[in-house]
């Protein structure tokens, strides 16, 4: 009895080791599957959140600092250096700063452009474009803000756009001007008219009703010399109705120069000023822009002769003290 139990309980023992070792093995298979599914989902859940959270940025891809630079480097290539808006050389190196502060190529590629792009400005100033220029200067104010030839960029412009309203307004003056003198001329032939039916019923008041006392009216022509005499003193010299001062230029005050300009110019029968020039100064080239600017922007009451309105010369000295 005990010799059969033996084989029994031993073949008892290993099934049931085998079936524990089946379950083992069954567990480990399914954990082992688990992890390789884990790992294999794990790369695309990372690149997801970090696309969420806008944090991905794979070499060459749009708006990243790679194509940045290229597209800033074909900019240069091409010479848009600060036009058109948008896809020019220093904007794309400005967007490279942006996402990535001090990175040293659009550091030195910006300082190396900042004198060609200054010029690229300056024609635009010279092609009397205000506005884009304006933006080309704000745009290199952005690259370099301390930059000493952005004050002399803004000068220029201010001084062109002076010279342009000037120029609208002078022409406005003459158009007014034009109108005036076209009204002015309906009333104009009977007053001309008026001498004549004056010296008219000059003979009939002769002493003698005899017809040779008609050539005795010939001594008339003898005053008329007298004539320019008595224009001269009725004549009257223009009268200054509106002054504007001319602006201070920014290197003569930063260096606190001083001087005067000595300006001609002709007062117009409308009271415009024309023909305005230097004809000394001192110092040379330092104010004459500034005084010719302004004084072309004065206005008069015209100076007459006879009581009609003439141009006349008129000479003027414009002092410059801080």
């Amino acid at each position: 009895m005990s010799d059969l139990s033996f084989p029994r309980r031993t073949v008892g023992a290993a099934r049931y080791a085998l079936l524990i070792l089946v379950v083992l093995l069954a567990g480990a298979g399914g954990v082992i599957a688990l992890v390789l599914h884990a790992n294999r989902d794990a790369p695309a859940l990372t690149e997801t959140a970090a696309a969420d959270s806008g944090e991905i940025h794979r070499e060459g891809a749009p708006g990243g600092v790679t194509e940045l630079l290229k597209r800033a480097r074909a900019s240069v290539a091409q010479q848009r250096l600060l036009s058109p808006a948008g896809d020019n050389a220093v904007e794309w190196y400005l967007r490279v700063l942006k996402q990535e502060p001090g990175n040293p190529v659009a550091q030195d590629a910006l300082r190396e452009l900042f004198p060609f792009a200054a010029n690229a400005a300056e024609q635009t100033i010279g092609q009397g474009n205000a506005a884009e220029a304006q933006r080309e200067i704000e745009l290199l104010a952005r690259a370099d803000p301390g930059n000493y030839t952005l004050t002399i960029l803004r000068a220029k412009l201010q001084a062109q756009v002076q010279v342009v309203e000037d120029q609208r307004r002078k022409e406005e003056q003459q158009a007014q001007a034009a109108a005036q003198k076209a009204q002015a001329r309906p009333a104009q032939a009977p007053a001309s008219t008026a001498p004549v039916v004056a010296t008219a019923p000059a003979p009939p008041p002769a002493s003698h009703p005899t017809p040779v006392a008609a050539p005795e009216t010939t001594p008339p022509p003898a005053p008329r010399p007298a004539m320019p005499v008595a224009a001269t003193a009725a004549s009257t010299l223009p009268v200054l109705t509106r002054r504007v001062e001319p602006y201070y230029p920014d290197d003569a005050r930063r260096t606190r120069r001083q001087g005067w300009v000595d300006v001609r110019f002709t007062v117009e029968a409308d009271g415009s000023v024309s023909h305005a020039g230097v004809i000394g100064a001192d110092p040379r080239n330092v104010f004459d822009r500034s005084a010719l600017t302004a004084v072309e922007r004065w206005q008069f009451n015209p100076g007459t002769r006879n009581g009609a309105a003439v141009p006349m010369e008129v000479k003027q000295r414009i002092e410059f003290r801080q």
